[in-house]
Parts: structure tokens; C-alpha cells; sequence
């Protein structure tokens, strides 16, 4: 679900899923206000533009990219922008959420406790967060939704918490589960979401999204989504529609299918579509083309 702001050039998003519970991300573009806020749960705001003081605690902080500023539940946090309007991101955490997520990573002496107010993060940090937030906004699959997360709570805990340390590689039972977490997704995986998937296996979500990565280089939500692409290649070659393709393959609407397919193929299910109906038509040379580029070959041997 998502709702969105405008005032003047500023545009404010609000976005959460049933997917992630306890989850809100807030994405704002050239806003130009002070923001008082008092937030009930744990969150990271993420400066992309933005440049100003955050007053807390008694005492004013500076906010600019590259920083991130961590609150505790409860706290007044009034920001004021100092260099004109700013974007920035916000990761809103309910306290269950983010301490069920600590215990799955981190030893038990680990607690939930920023490091500090203020902080440096990793251009890896920046992209993963950057990268949730879009996902959001894009309609991620429960799997994408629940995984990203995941991935980057991973990178916030070992940044951003007070003693946390990296998770060791994972051996043993743990990555022999990642075979049958690949067969279950073989065997139901167009809709199947990670919590779901790591049951079937006996392991935490973590572990399960660790384990698969390990041992084939990708996410399973990444491993999913070539499922998804695959079945739906074979559905738009068998005819049907493009629509009815989408919703038969787990996406979230027609468009949002669009994009995906053509990031993986090159061409729109509907070229892909035109050109299986070609086909039919084509001489026994072994390739057909596919909308104006002279370049876009698909060979008979892909389908």
C-alpha cells in the first residue's frame, strides 16, 4: 500500500506491505519543510540531498549525504534545512521487527543500540537502501520485499549497532538446505514468499536467505524471478495474453510485468508475443527478428 504528498515541488511517499509487517519506508524528493516528528518505532533516515540540523536529545546534529541519522522509539526529532529543499529516505522499524531481526544475525549480547546518533554509511549500505526503496515502489513480490529487507538489516546491524560483528559463512546442514529451498522454488515457487520457504527447510529467514545465496550466487527472490520469466516466455509463446500472463505469473500489474520482461529479454512481451506468431511464418533458416532492431535475434534453439 502507498500514499503520497505534494506541496509545491516537494513530493512525499509512504509506502508498506503486507509482506513486511512493521515496515514503512518514507521517501521524500526537494522537500522544503521542518519536520517534528515523533516516531513510535526504530528508524534510519538516509540523506540523499537534503542538508540541515536535527535537533534531538538536547542537542542539534548534522544532517547531510553520506550520514544517516538513527532514532530510538519515542524521541522528538525536529530537522530543519539549512541549504533549501533536500531528498531523503526513511526506514521506519517496529521494535519486534527489528529485535527479532538482531537475534536471527547477531549473538545474544547484542543489543539494539545505535552506535551513535549521526553516522557514516558504506556506499554498499547507500545502494541497498536505495534499492529497497525502490522496490517498494515498484511492487516487489513478497519474496523480493521480505529478502531485500533482510539484506539490508544485515548491512545496518554491522554498520550501524552498537558491538554487532559480520555473520561467519555459513557450512553444514544449513547449505544443504539451499538444494531443496531450489526444489520447493522449482516446484511452487511463482508465488511462495521467504518466510514460507524457510519453514519448509527448518531454517530462520536468515539463514535461508544466506544459505541460497552461498550456494548459487543469487537471492531466491532473484532465483524466482527467473522462474516467473521462464513461465511466462512459455505462456506468451502458447498465446495468451500479456495481461493475463502478468497476473498468472505474480506480478503486480501489466506494466510492472513490462519492465521486468523487457530487463531480462531485450524486447516486450508483446514483441516476444509477434515474434513466436512470426515464427510460424518463417522460412528454416533457424532465427527470426524481432521488432526494427536489425540486432534483436532470438534463435530457435531459446525457445
Amino acid at each position: 500500500m502507498a500514499g503520497r504528498t505534494s506541496v509545491s515541488n516537494e513530493v512525499v511517499g509512504y509506502w508498506r506491505s503486507a509482506a513486511v509487517p512493521g515496515v514503512e519506508v518514507i521517501d521524500a524528493h526537494s522537500s522544503p519543510r521542518e519536520w517534528r516528528v515523533i516516531c513510535a518505532d526504530y528508524a534510519v533516515v538516509m540523506f540523499r540531498s537534503w542538508r540541515g540540523g536535527v535537533r534531538v536529545r538536547g542537542g542539534v546534529h548534522t544532517g547531510e549525504p553520506g550520514l544517516v541519522f538513527c532514532n530510538v522509539p519515542g524521541e522528538l526529532m525536529v530537522a530543519s534545512p539549512c541549504d533549501g529543499p533536500g531528498s531523503f529516505s526513511v526506514l521506519e522499524l517496529a521494535p519486534a521487527v527489528l529485535e527479532q531481526t538482531l537475534a536471527e544475525q547477531q549473538p545474544s549480547s547484542v543489543r539494539v543500540d545505535w552506535s551513535a546518533i549521526m553516522q557514516p554509511i558504506s556506499a554498499r549500505l547507500r545502494a541497498h537502501f536505495s534499492g529497497f526503496v525502490q522496490s517498494f515502489e515498484m511492487a516487489a513480490s513478497a519474496m523480493q520485499a521480505q529478502s531485500q529487507l533482510l539484506e539490508l538489516s544485515e548491512l545496518l546491524i554491522s554498520e550501524l549497532i552498537q558491538g554487532a560483528r559480520q555473520p561467519l559463512p555459513l557450512a553444514g546442514p544449513p547449505l544443504r538446505a539451499a538444494a531443496r529451498m531450489r526444489e520447493c522454488l522449482n516446484e511452487e515457487g511463482l508465488n511462495v514468499d521467504l518466510e514460507t520457504l524457510a519453514k519448509r527447510v527448518g531454517l530462520s529467514r536468515f539463514q535461508a536467505l544466506r544459505a541460497f545465496k552461498q550456494r548459487y550466487g543469487l537471492p531466491p527472490h532473484a532465483y524466482q524471478l527467473c522462474l516467473r520469466m521462464s513461465h511466462a516466455r512459455a505462456l506468451l509463446r502458447a498465446g495468451a495474453p500479456s495481461a493475463d500472463v502478468a497476473a498468472r505469473c505474480g506480478f503486480a500489474d501489466q506494466s510492472h510485468f513490462t519492465r521486468h520482461f523487457k530487463r531480462f529479454n531485450g524486447v516486450t512481451p508483446a514483441q516476444y508475443a509477434r515474434a513466436e506468431s512470426a515464427s510460424k511464418h518463417s522460412n528454416e533458416s533457424g532465427t527470426f527478428r524481432i521488432g526494427r532492431d536489425p540486432d534483436a535475434i532470438v534463435a530457435r534453439s531459446d525457445r
